[in-house]
Parts: C-alpha cells; structure tokens; sequence
C-alpha cells in the first residue's frame, strides 16, 4: 500500500482539516483564508488578498479617495441621528474604507453618508 500524503489547511496558527487530496484542501484553504501545508511544507496559500504569507497575517486593501460634491456631515455612526463631529466642504477629499448600506465608512472612523453616489464620487 503506498503511502498516502496529508495536506493540512491552517489558519491563523491553527489546524483547520487535514484533506487527503490537494484539490481539496485548496478549495478549503480559499473559502477560509488559509494555507495548505504537506509534510511541514507550505504547498499553497489561499485567498491571496486575505493572507500573504507566515510572517504576514493580513492586508487591507489600499482606501479609495473620494470627492464630496456638497458640504456634508461627518458623524460618528452610519445614522442621521449619530453626533456630527465635523463639517466638510466640497471639493473635499476623503479617504474611504468600504461603502455599506449607502454610508462613507472613513479610514478614521468616521462616516458620511453616501446617497448612492449624490454626495461624492470616486477619484
């Protein structure tokens, strides 16, 4: 009987599965951020833009900058009824992290918010 390799999916330090199949333990490793290890060697690393390698757990992608086209509040949660921290002009240059649910989520914290596009444009 020959002898049959284990391909190990890890993540964050810790054993995800051990899949008999390289296929396999890809797709796992794409689906939950890992990597796949055969006989203590890295073979594979999965989702590239969550994990680079050992050494570097995580990187976030690079904030978009956008324009805002109107003075518009900047407040402490994604809600109308959220304090306003500052005011900002038009023509101001924010740099933003994610859009959701129609709101800037700001690098800082902070959110503006959006109206699909009514209020800033992307650079």
């Amino acid at each position: 009987m020959a002898n049959t390799k284990i391909y190990t999916v890890v993540k964050d330090g810790e054993i995800i599965k051990e899949l008999k199949t390289l296929a396999a333990a890809k797709k796992l490793a794409d689906t939950g951020g890992g990597e796949v290890f055969c006989e203590d060697e890295c073979v594979y690393q999965g989702a590239p833009d969550t994990v680079l390698d050992t050494e570097q757990e995580s990187v976030k992608p690079e904030p978009a900058k956008y324009t805002l086209l109107r003075k518009m509040n900047v407040r402490t949660a994604p809600s109308l009824k959220a304090d306003r921290l500052k005011v900002l002009d038009a023509g101001a240059v924010v740099e933003v992290e994610e859009i959701k649910d129609d709101w800037l989520y700001l690098t800082d914290g902070s959110f503006i918010l959006y109206e699909n596009g009514k209020n800033a444009k992307k650079n």
